[in-house]
């Protein structure tokens, strides 16, 4: 569990920087669409194997903690409360 939340919050990095990229590149001063299409869909690739990874992570919870907790509480978990889940797991 730990290793996931670990890639988890390099992927999330690694996506934001992509929509920063993209951002820079629709900026009238460095106005390039196909550089910023690029980097939105980098962006996008990382986002889904990001979901993924939640997706992953919320189904071992559920299976750590044999049904108690289902998997839309353990999204929530993930999303909203997630210091408390790396603190728990740590």
């Amino acid at each position: 569990m730990k290793e996931l939340l670990n890639q988890m919050k390099v992927m999330e990095q690694e996506m934001e920087s992509y929509e920063e990229q993209a951002d820079y590149w629709t900026e009238e001063e460095h106005f390039d669409e196909a550089k910023a299409e690029q980097f939105s869909e980098q962006a996008d690739v990382v986002y889904e194997a990001l979901y993924k990874l939640f997706d992953k992570a919320a189904e071992k919870i559920v299976s750590i903690t044999s049904g108690q907790v289902d998997k839309i509480t353990a999204m929530k978990m993930i999303r909203c409360r997630r210091a408390d889940v790396e603190r728990i797991f740590a």
